[in-house]
């Protein structure tokens, strides 16, 4: 999910594991392992687009880097917290000064790097933590972060190294809903002393809130899920198979995906629906087109990343490959999908590159006032 939404989880869960006897420490700590798995981005700075987008969510994001990283994070720290806190400033701030394109932020991150040294240098640490009590939060603040990520369309590889892509598709990216009060309480939960009892009680409703939110968004993808597989039958389409995922911020709006032998047809349903549900007309899936490119690496790593759902068009300048999973640039039937990829070929060389679709932002008002609108129902 979202980088805030990872630190407040993150943060929560450093003051579950050992906000009692660390304080606020705890917190800190929580949320700086808590963003550690995302730190996979800088990946595309140092390899190619497609090759940075197949390794997103890949091995940061599993089990295996959790507890590995949990121990080494654990001892570390145990063994010198000022230091490590140190290194890893230097090492997150120092890769975004590498790799930032603006002058300004060339200047102002080391700057800021200094100024984060200083003080920690000057602020006196005292902590009576076992390497095994830090090694716990370390552990509990990493693994929560990919196991938060499979709730989303994109998954993470939780299970690596075997390939194999986690994704339940219950909860869109960025959830306001879920984001929100779990922030408000671990806020409040830092206004305690670390002994008070209420820093804890607040601490855990944070966590109660949104754990239940989650578990409701699974109730409410059953429900839409159940829905669409009635209309469906109803309306007599025969289909392969069927996935649902959140439309933007909410749990009440879902987008489905129905594969057929030679397509795919869209839909959308809220639980405030009145009226029976409309599905698109056929997006010809015509995988045929990419027979003469299957051996290049750049195309089987997009039928990968894709997990088969894509669409291949035929252009003047050669193929258009869709990624559809994510959905549409709107509402829409019409809407162009936003993650396209062009395959071209000259002098026999094939060459693969991430093309944006046109889009008037003038217009980004009226896709959210669509959205609020279709969320009350139809």
């Amino acid at each position: 999910m979202d980088s805030l939404t990872q630190i407040v989880l993150g943060a929560s869960v450093g003051e579950a594991t050992l906000g009692k006897k660390i304080g606020t420490r705890a917190m800190l700590w929580g949320a700086i392992a808590g963003t550690i798995p995302d730190l996979d981005v800088f990946i595309r700075f140092f390899t190619d687009q497609i090759t940075a987008t197949e390794l997103h969510r890949g091995v940061s994001h599993s089990l295996v880097f959790s507890i590995l990283m949990g121990v080494l994070l654990g001892c570390s720290v145990y063994k010198n917290e000022k230091l490590t806190l140190a290194f890893l400033v230097l090492s997150v701030f120092g890769i975004s000064t590498f790799v930032t394109p603006f002058v300004v932020l060339k200047i102002g991150i080391p700057l800021l790097i200094l100024g984060l040294l200083y003080l920690i240098y000057k602020v006196k640490i005292k902590s009576t933590a076992t390497a095994y009590e830090w090694g716990k939060l370390f552990f509990w603040s990493l693994v929560t972060h990919p196991l938060l990520d499979a709730n989303t369309t994109w998954g993470t590889q939780f299970f690596w190294p075997f390939d194999y892509r986690l994704a339940f598709k219950n909860i869109f990216v960025a959830d306001p809903f879920y984001t929100i009060p779990f922030l408000a309480f671990v806020i409040i939960a830092m206004c305690y002393h670390r002994t008070h009892p209420k820093r804890r009680r607040y601490n855990n409703l944070g966590l109660i809130i949104s754990s239940s939110y989650m578990l409701w968004s699974f109730v409410s993808k059953g429900i839409g899920y159940y829905q669409f597989q009635q209309e469906l039958n109803q309306q007599e389409i025969s289909y392969v198979d069927l996935e649902t995922k959140p439309t933007p911020f909410n749990t009440i709006l879902w987008n489905a995906q129905v594969e057929t032998e030679t397509g795919f047809k869209m839909g959308y349903y809220s639980l405030f629906d009145s009226q029976k549900i409309e599905f698109s007309n056929e997006f010809s899936k015509n995988h045929h087109l990419l027979e003469p490119y299957k051996e290049v690496k750049a195309v089987q790593q997009l039928i990968k990343i894709s997990t088969g759902m894509y669409l291949v068009e035929e252009v003047e300048e050669g193929l258009i490959f869709t990624d559809i999973r994510f959905g549409q640039m709107g509402l829409n039937f019409e809407d162009k999908f936003p993650w396209m990829y062009l395959i071209s070929e000259k002098d026999g060389n094939v060459s693969v590159e991430k093309i944006d679709p046109e889009f008037d932002k003038s217009k980004l008002a009226n896709v959210f006032s669509s959205l609020i609108k279709r969320i009350t129902g139809n």
